[in-house]
């Protein structure tokens, strides 16, 4: 009778050795939602896209005269009259300021450029936000992984625990193991408060990335396609080049630099102003008078150009050097960032094809030994918690690698495993 209730243990204790689905389904979350979330709701990414619309309406601005000013004037008015009808002439006129030709040209292509930049500026914002986005929800799938072993291995263990139990009782096991199995399973429950404690936060991070109320229910985490990069760093650097929104932006400052200094140099240059006046004379004359005005600035104070000369060529070579500062540190990124996503993806595939297998193997060879005996139940127990390390480390690569491909791409700029 004693063996064949151990062999019905045993029996359930084989089927709780295979992967299992914890209790009702939980709602789910992809990636992909959060992205697009976190894209039309993060406040950050909308304060970088107004601002840039802001800048880029400025770009008309920039490039039209000023406006025309319009002139009344009244004439002799009779001494102790304060009646404008007793003035004896009205003169009316129109002014317009012409800009030198070329400086709206200028003025227009300063202003494009800084449009172009605060775009570039709205896109490192948003590709900034998706990577800790990204970061935040491997973050978040690891740790449900983690709750999600933590119960299978207590349902586990407690199979051991009756196993151990039964053995116990017909004096085939010391008590020693039942109190081992145990201590383990309290052990378990401790580290099951922390991943809940570590999830509420993670879920909190989240949440505040896509802009919602911190303790908004988000789901669990889908499962994801875990493609290997197979892009070499030469690709990558020229990619990043290419592609990176900030490296772009600073591009479009030495460009716009360069049209400041321009503009700076046509401050020599004077602008004019043309005037037309028609006078409206008094009465019993039967003619009236035409005026035209022609003036002209003069650069007089040139000391004032000069120094704003000088001030747009530093302004000039700062950008310069920033773009130049820029391309080095990116080109550093990206073989640091790749280094590091070739480290965490070998150690995934190190998991998945050999470790992980191996420890499982070992876990059903202790059980099976156990239960004929061949063993004791503290090497039960050791090959069980190997497994369970195998696989909390297992994920933990999974969500290195996620990580780290996710700071490569917004180092690059791009998604490099579409």
């Amino acid at each position: 009778m004693v063996k064949l209730i151990l062999r019905l243990q045993f029996c359930i204790l084989c089927i709780f050795l295979y992967p299992l689905h914890l209790g009702a389904e939980e709602g789910k979350v992809t990636l992909d939602e959060v992205i697009r979330e976190a894209k039309e709701n993060n406040p950050e990414i909308l304060e970088a896209k107004e601002k840039w619309l802001a800048v880029k309406s400025n770009v008309w601005q920039a490039r039209t005269w000023p406006d025309p000013q319009f002139g009344i004037m009244w004439e002799d008015i009779p001494r102790g009259e304060f009646s404008l009808g007793e003035a004896s002439m009205r003169m009316y006129s129109i002014s317009q300021k012409i800009p030198f030709p070329g400086k709206m040209t200028l003025k227009g292509r300063v202003a494009k450029r800084s449009a172009q930049m605060a775009y570039q500026m709205y896109k490192t914002k948003e590709i900034e936000i998706i990577t800790k986005v990204k970061k935040a929800y491997f973050q978040l799938f690891f740790i449900h992984k983690s709750i999600e072993i933590n119960q299978r291995n207590k349902d586990l263990l407690k199979k051991f625990a009756s196993i151990a139990e039964i053995k116990y009782t017909v004096g085939k096991a010391p008590q020693h193991d039942v109190l081992k199995a145990q201590v383990e399973l309290s052990l378990l429950t401790d580290e099951l408060i922390t991943l809940e404690q570590e999830r509420n936060t993670a879920e909190a991070r989240l949440n505040t990335l896509l802009n919602r109320p911190t303790l908004s229910p988000l789901g669990k985490p889908e499962e994801w396609e875990v493609i290997p990069l197979k892009l070499k760093y030469g690709e990558l650097e020229k990619l990043a080049l290419e592609k990176r929104p900030e490296l772009k932006g600073m591009d479009y400052a030495v460009e716009r630099s360069k049209s400041a200094f321009n503009l700076a140099r046509m401050d020599y240059l004077p602008d004019f102003t043309v005037t037309y006046r028609w006078s409206e004379m008094p009465p019993g004359t039967d003619w009236d008078k035409w005026d035209a005005m022609l003036m002209m600035d003069i650069p007089l104070w040139f000391w004032k150009q000069s120094y704003g000369i000088s001030e747009a060529r530093a302004e000039k070579n700062r950008a310069e050097a920033g773009y130049q500062a820029m391309n080095n540190m990116v080109l550093f990124q990206v073989q640091d960032a790749l280094v590091r996503v070739d480290s965490s993806w070998r150690r995934v595939n190190l998991f998945s094809t050999s470790i992980l297998p191996q420890a499982e193997q070992a876990m059903r060879a202790a059980a099976i030994a156990y239960e004929t005996e061949k063993v004791d139940f503290l090497t039960l127990i050791r090959s069980q918690k190997m497994y369970q390390d195998a696989e909390l480390k297992y994920y933990n690569s999974l969500m290195k690698y996620g990580q780290n491909l996710a700071e490569l791409e917004g180092i690059v700029g791009i998604d490099l495993v579409e």
